[in-house]
């Protein structure tokens, strides 16, 4: 990819068809936070398949290593295949909790606005994240409705933030 330009908000109210959309269920955890080096694994979710559950409706499976650099709204960012075999190997030499969410991919104009719904010990908090090719789009972009507070540069709130937090009962987990 080589830069990451995105913004992110906390969801007031889900979306009543966020269900016929795109869906992942994503694995990720952390070997550093500074820089950001995070391994992930992205299982495709059948149209129709049950999505309750983390392991149910499970189809194809995809492993990747990331690299981030610092920033919020802009950074450098690269992400490179893994093996099934290598991201078994470094999620037990990972750092801080293991994250699991859904990820809902809702086509907005020429925008794709990606649903994150936290399971686990995060289980309640929901965000809306929006990725741009410029940093003058980023900032002239309107959050829709269903957007609540803007969390691009807030500490605490970015996913390797998350993982590695010793305390999540000061985090705002629903609006």
């Amino acid at each position: 990819m080589g830069q990451e330009i995105e913004r992110k908000w906390r969801v007031r109210k889900l979306p009543k068809d966020y269900k016929h959309f795109p869906c992942k269920l994503l694995e990720q955890a952390y070997l550093c936070q500074n820089p950001t080096l995070r391994i992930r694994k992205e299982s495709s979710i059948s149209e129709g398949e049950e999505r309750g559950g983390i392991s149910e409706g499970r189809t194809q499976e995809e492993y990747i290593f990331c690299y981030k650099g610092k920033g919020r709204l802009s950074r450098e960012e690269y992400n490179l295949p893994l093996t099934k075999e290598a991201y078994e190997t470094l999620i037990g030499k990972t750092e801080g909790r293991v994250i699991r969410k859904f990820r809902y991919a809702i086509p907005h104009g020429a925008y794709t606005v990606e649903l994150d719904i936290f399971q686990g010990e995060l289980e309640g908090l929901c965000y809306a994240e929006v990725e741009f090719s410029s940093e003058e789009e980023a900032l002239s972009f309107q959050p829709l409705d269903w957007f609540s507070e803007e969390l691009t540069g807030e500490r605490g709130y970015s996913n390797a933030e998350l993982s590695f937090a010793k305390e999540l009962s000061n985090l705002k987990l629903k609006d």
